[in-house]
């Protein structure tokens, strides 16, 4: 009977541990936003075990506690080696901390240089550079030649719409940019938006369906079906940009999403931006014979990531007569930034 028990035990617990890994699936569809997906990997997990979401809590507060247990014991051993430090200086004199002779004996314009190729790679290796010693971390955000650098990069590949610099009176946007913001390179990075070119920009949409019954049924009930779908922009600095509304996750999408090899129902457009919305109003525009479709959005910060989110303003569809119609946004969530780091910068 004891070793009945220990199997059956055994069975229990292997059963438990494939339903919480059917419902962890179902935790990472629901973070791409699948939530068609997500809701049947729940539904496979709760047939297989019904209190798997409870079991799935209590693991993790318990890794949450084990990672705080973690913490605290560095933590101690912390101040058990500062105390044993505080007691040998009473006998050891401390050793003055060298500097590093090589970055010392060159000029700031070598290595200003090296801050630069690291800037315009990528933000990460601007910020792992600053992170390798003092000297460059001084260099690299505690003076103002990064900054400048950046923004002649960032600012002359952006596409300003011709006709917004005619009605705004700007001939020479340079002119413009001494007049608002003069030297001050950080304040325009941080209000002036710009459109990001390593990565792509996704909107995940999740919308709901009723259904009807089929006929004969005595359901007093109407089904409902979870929509989800996604539209994808990656923009190039020549002014083009690709478009893609599909059913298909990013994590199919992304890494293939290229101009030079079109996916399936994908569309090239143009974009440019306007002068409303402090320099960050976003027009998308494509047009075949009959029709001119425009797509409006405003630049905006996302928590503390700056010009990172896409908010829809209008969607609308003119034909050849002039006559303009307004598209639907119910349904529309804003595009969010994701970077990809197989995309290469334009240098």
């Amino acid at each position: 009977m004891a070793d009945a028990d220990i199997l059956r035990n055994e069975i229990s617990e292997s059963h438990i541990e494939e339903a919480i890994s059917v419902w962890e699936k179902g935790v990472l569809k629901e973070k791409d936003g699948s939530m068609s997906d997500a809701i049947n990997y729940y539904r496979r997990a709760i047939k297989m075990y019904d209190g798997v979401e409870k079991v799935y809590r209590k693991k993790l507060h318990d890794e949450w506690i084990l990672h705080k247990k973690l913490i605290s014991l560095n933590l101690n051993q912390d101040s058990v080696t500062k105390d044993n430090g505080e007691n040998e200086e009473e006998t050891v004199e401390p050793k003055e901390l060298l500097p590093c002779w090589i970055l010392e004996m060159l000029p700031n314009d070598i290595l200003l240089r090296i801050v630069k190729h690291a800037l315009l790679v990528s933000g990460e290796s601007w910020v792992n550079l600053s992170l390798s010693c003092q000297k460059f971390n001084e260099l690299c955000f505690h003076n103002t030649f990064p900054y400048k650098v950046f923004k002649d990069y960032i600012y002359s590949k952006q596409r300003y719409d011709e006709q917004s610099m005619t009605l705004n009176g700007v001939d020479n946007l340079k002119i413009l940019e001494k007049e608002l913001w003069g030297e001050d390179y950080i304040s325009m990075i941080k209000t002036r938006p710009f459109i990001k070119f390593q990565g792509v920009y996704i909107s995940v949409v999740n919308y709901l369906r009723y259904g009807s019954n089929i006929e004969g049924s005595s359901s007093l009930l109407n089904p409902v079906h979870m929509i989800t779908y996604y539209r994808y922009y990656r923009f190039y600095e020549d002014g083009t940009v690709l478009r893609l509304l599909t059913t298909d996750e990013p994590g199919h999408v992304v890494k293939h999403f290229d101009k030079d090899s079109k996916p399936k129902n994908s569309e090239i457009c143009r974009w440019s931006l306007g002068f409303d919305d402090n320099f960050g109003r976003l027009t998308v525009t494509r047009s075949n014979a009959k029709y001119i479709f425009r797509e409006t959005l405003t630049i905006k910060k996302q928590g503390n990531k700056i010009h990172q989110r896409l908010k829809w303003v209008s969607s609308t569809v003119e034909d050849n007569e002039g006559n303009i119609s307004e598209c639907s946004l119910r349904n529309e969530k804003p595009f969010y930034f994701s970077r990809v780091k197989s995309f290469k910068p334009v240098l």
